[in-house]
């Protein structure tokens, strides 16, 4: 995959956001958090739409496969609905993923937003429609919380605008092994993404440009998920990989994560960079996945979307 089959439209102040729960209960038991959230967005000029089962408890998920499969689908066919934005987060998103209608995404696409275990759908949906999705903000742990960085906020609403601006992602990166690259993006967390390895849902890796985080895991076990990606054959395809900021991922026997990364990739050429603020930190980019970026170590914006993620732009934008 080069080049995105299918672009969703922009979104627009005004438009209406679809709020959903794909795995977890968190909206149910931090309920004062997620109203926050919720008035966050339409302070934003948005009105959201909370689906039937976002704020229902199901054990350790939010509602059974076919209810949370019920409010996801009902909000990619609602034409009222213009993007759908997830909660919050996880561990079993993946129970989902044999039960998405993904001719029915490809026929209506629009944003649909995710982040943390979440990214797992996000990836496999790119990969089975061509259509960019987008890792971004929760509504529940970055809109809702109050120190959440303003420009978490403006960079998502502007990706979802495709203001051509936010393609320049301002982030300062740290250069482990310098270069260019430029492919298709696959973004996530690293655990939540090894979930696709060996499905019917695998990214294409053809090329990529691999973006990942975690969070609370030391660096051994982020060593065996790497592993596992390497041993699949991923690391020999990929063009170039951007590690983001690492939320409480501490070091294992003195080893720290860039160590142990670039331990693993040392046969590897292509280019490396650190600390991109995406995934679990407070202040995130929002990416789309699938869309072409470009990598370059030389250049003022180390990371740059250089394909067209939405079907039209804003004004003064991206061709």
């Amino acid at each position: 995959m080069s080049t995105a089959r299918v672009l969703p439209a922009p979104l627009a102040k005004g438009d209406r956001i679809g709020i959903v729960t794909v795995s977890a209960p968190e909206p149910a038991r931090n309920l004062d958090q997620f109203d926050h959230g919720v008035d966050a967005l339409r302070g934003r000029g948005f009105e959201p739409v909370t689906a039937a089962h976002a704020l229902g408890e199901h054990g350790y998920r939010a509602g059974s496969e076919a209810a949370l499969l019920d409010d996801f689908h009902a909000f990619i066919a609602d034409p009222e609905i213009a993007a759908v934005v997830c909660a919050g987060g996880g561990k079993n998103a993946n129970r989902l993923l044999r039960g998405i209608d993904y001719a029915l995404i490809a026929a209506h696409p629009k944003p649909i937003v995710g982040v943390s275990d979440p990214t797992v759908l996000l990836n496999a949906i790119t990969a089975r429609t061509g259509m960019p999705t987008f890792h971004g903000p929760a509504v529940l742990w970055d809109f809702g919380s109050a120190d959440a960085p303003a420009a978490t906020g403006d960079h998502f609403a502007a990706v979802l605008a495709g203001e051509a601006h936010s393609a320049r992602i301002g982030a300062p990166l740290g250069w482990a092994r310098p270069g260019t690259a430029q492919g298709h993006l696959v973004a996530g967390c690293l655990s939540s993404l090894r979930c696709l390895l060996g499905t019917v849902w695998e990214p294409d890796w053809s090329g990529a440009v691999l973006a990942w985080e975690d969070a609370f895991k030391p660096v051994e076990q982020l060593d065996q998920t790497l592993t596992h990606f390497r041993d699949r054959g991923v690391l020999d395809q990929i063009s170039g990989m951007v590690v983001g900021e690492l939320l409480g991922c501490e070091p294992s026997g003195g080893m720290g994560a860039q160590e142990m990364v670039m331990d693993l990739c040392a046969e590897y050429g292509f280019p490396i960079a650190f600390g991109l603020p995406f995934g679990h930190t407070p202040l995130k980019y929002t990416l789309p996945i699938g869309a072409e970026v470009l990598l370059d170590s030389t250049a003022e914006h180390g990371l740059t979307i250089a394909s067209p993620w939405t079907a039209t732009v804003a004004e003064g934008g991206m061709q």
